[in-house]
């Protein structure tokens, strides 16, 4: 992605509808209106790393606040759906982020690593905040780039740059914080780091190399840490509430073999079949196949020729299982082929599956149902400045209570279209007979 890298600034926004009111009537006082909230992504971060090596920052936090290491993330468990997912709380059949790469029929182009927020067809949490008078800052969380239109955050980056550095990248948020001087103060600051995602697709996720990336990122997130609570010394009073989320997109998972898409498809000479790939899913578009009962023909002999493999599983579009919210209908394929654990597609083999030793890697990959491959599982976390939440542990934890739970924090209502419930954060007291 080579994009330029520059901060869009925008100040006034506007504030519109009746929901918005409300929102600015408990914005009015400023910061006294409800929590600052401080919402990062660790990219990658699987809910077993903790056990791997010394996590002091990590252990105090789970310590002090409330946690999960059972967060289900979205169908795909890939970068971009699951991230989306977590800030709109609705599935990709909702907000159109249908991988990291698919092709899209309203534009008829593939996109890759999306950045343009203008392609959500959900709200994502920073403008249910913005539209209700409280000011957000989101940097390089995925698809929140290139913000358009009446309500935007006040702060994001136009562009991703690649060769930014993990500490720079995750502490943008913070530093637009220390520098902001609008009367009306921010209170959503969201910030992105490639942790262990990156090495995890390099080395897999069960290699010994992996303890020293752990600790690395559990410094990273102490040294964040120690830098949000000096900035809030200066912008919060004490008993203002300041609240730290911490949540992972996905998992990681050994990878064993790769997979040719068009020569599992048998459609290497085909130039009327597109398929975008993007670790173990591929969207197979059918658009350029007419009339629609040769595409429904071609769509069912492309379901049985995937599926009669025992390490794939195939649908044509609106038939792929419900519970995975996976039918967009402008960014989904008119088939979906989706292979086991262990499997990933890619361009490099000679044959229609190889050993992943033989081209090399990756050793580790996402995209997996997490209902049928918990290496998916990631870590959450909520910590509170001052008043310890006591350790409580969350339990399983859908991505659906992130966007709502966010929400309520912050003392806005969350988008009409996001699902779920917020999550409870304080310690259920127990009936006076009982104590």
């Amino acid at each position: 992605m080579n994009r330029s890298f520059q901060i869009g600034v925008v100040l006034g926004v506007a504030v519109t509808g009746a929901g918005a009111a409300a929102g600015a009537d408990r914005a009015a006082d400023g910061h006294r209106a409800g929590a600052t909230v401080v919402w990062i992504n660790l990219d990658g971060l699987r809910w077993d790393y903790t056990d791997r090596t010394e996590m002091p920052t990590f252990d105090r936090l789970m310590r002090e606040g409330a946690f999960t290491r059972a967060l289900a993330p979205a169908f795909p468990t890939l970068t971009f759906p699951t991230h989306v997912s977590m800030v709109t709380g609705v599935p990709v059949s909702e907000h159109g982020i249908a991988a990291n790469g698919y092709y899209d029929r309203r534009s008829g182009q593939v996109l890759r690593y999306p950045p343009e927020a203008a392609l959500l067809d959900a709200e994502p949490i920073w403008i249910t905040a913005e539209r209700q008078g409280v000011r957000a800052a989101v940097f390089d969380w995925p698809v929140s780039h290139r913000q358009e239109g009446d309500v935007t955050a006040s702060y994001f980056n136009m562009g991703y740059n690649p060769r930014m550095p993990d500490e720079p990248r995750l502490f943008q948020p913070l530093e637009a914080w220390a520098d902001d001087e609008d009367e009306r103060p921010l209170r959503l600051l969201m910030g992105y780091a490639t942790a262990t995602d990156s090495p995890g697709h390099r080395y897999g996720p069960d290699a010994p190399e992996m303890s020293e990336v752990i600790r690395e990122t559990d410094a990273l997130v102490g040294r964040f840490l120690e830098r949000m609570l000096d900035i809030a010394s200066e912008k919060l009073a004490d008993d203002e509430d300041l609240y730290l989320v911490i949540t992972t997109d996905h998992g990681m998972s050994t990878v064993h073999h790769a997979v040719h898409a068009g020569k599992l498809l048998a459609i290497e000479d085909r130039d009327d079949i597109r398929v975008v790939t993007s670790g173990n899913i591929a969207n197979v578009y059918l658009t350029g196949i007419e009339p629609e009962a040769e595409r429904r023909r071609v769509a069912a002999e492309l379901v049985a020729r995937a599926g009669s493999h025992h390490f794939a599983a195939a649908y044509r579009l609106g038939e792929v299982p419900e519970r995975l919210g996976y039918a967009h209908p402008d960014t989904v394929g008119d088939v979906v082929v989706i292979l086991d654990r262990g499997y990933i597609f890619s361009s490099r083999p000679d044959s229609m599956i190889v050993d992943i030793a033989e081209i090399g890697g990756p050793l580790g990959m996402h995209g997996y149902d997490v209902e049928t491959n918990p290496d998916m599982y990631g870590l959450s976390l909520v910590w509170r400045r001052g008043r310890a939440l006591g350790g409580i542990d969350l339990g399983r934890v859908d991505y659906r209570s992130l966007h709502p739970t966010v929400a309520a924090l912050l003392g806005v209502d969350p988008s009409p279209s996001a699902r779920g419930e917020a999550l409870r954060l304080e310690p259920i007291a127990e009936p006076a007979a009982a104590r």
